[in-house]
């Protein structure tokens, strides 16, 4: 239920301001990673790339396999869009590394723990869209320009093989961006519920954070050209 107004009570912003709002830091924080900071600027190579590309296949089967579970939930079915699915290009670009001889590193501790965060909501539909809303719109937002970095520093064609988990063909970013952030306005949670909600995404930043950071404690050893 929508929380109750009188005439001393004051509005609360939107539900998708407030968690632009709330999770602005943890996204710069994301955003600033030395692992990703070193792919993108052309300094490692496509084993280090599979090495994401090989984080984000883990995180990505556990996040759909949930959205698979909510799809006629009357919450979270409403963000559970078949046209963002990541799993098919996740598994092509996968195939395309694996052809060249480049295997992708195993999921990192950091990687199982987000995994098994999400297996943990089976229960709580709002804590899926938590996760949703972090994943997908960054996927939707900066993720794009990481598509576009990766592919020109490593000779691949921009949205061709090798990048396919960056290519959205069905999606046009502006308006499904808006029309997202009015479901999320549109959502049937009180503040104490919504709370809980805003406490989860920054948990899921907390958890995309972490796996970067494992990364560059991973990969970038194996790269004595980078600074740490």
């Amino acid at each position: 239920m929508t929380p109750q107004s009188g005439p001393t009570a004051t509005a609360l912003p939107p539900f998708s301001a407030r968690l632009r709002e709330r999770s602005l830091r943890m996204h710069r924080d994301a955003e600033g990673s030395t692992y990703l900071a070193a792919l993108t600027d052309g300094r490692l190579d496509l084993t280090a790339y599979a090495a994401l590309v090989g984080q984000h296949a883990v995180i990505y089967q556990a996040l759909e396999q949930l959205g698979d579970t909510f799809a006629d939930d009357p919450i979270a079915g409403r963000f559970v869009f078949p046209e963002l699915a990541r799993r098919p290009q996740l598994e092509a670009d996968l195939a395309f590394l694996r052809a060249r001889g480049i295997l992708p590193a195993a999921p990192t501790e950091a990687t199982t723990r987000y995994a098994e965060r999400l297996a943990e909501l089976a229960t709580w539909p709002a804590g899926f869209v938590a996760h949703h809303y972090v994943r997908y719109l960054g996927d939707l937002s900066g993720g794009q320009a990481i598509g576009r970095l990766i592919a020109t520093a490593y000779g691949l064609v921009p949205g061709g093989d090798g990048v396919r988990f960056y290519v959205f063909d069905d999606v046009k970013a502006k308006p499904f961006k808006d029309e997202y952030r009015l479901l999320l306005d549109a959502m049937p949670l009180d503040e104490r519920e919504q709370e809980e909600v805003l406490d989860e995404v920054l948990l899921a930043y907390k958890f995309n954070v972490e796996v970067l950071t494992s990364l560059a404690e991973q990969v970038l050893p194996q790269y004595p050209q980078v600074a740490s």
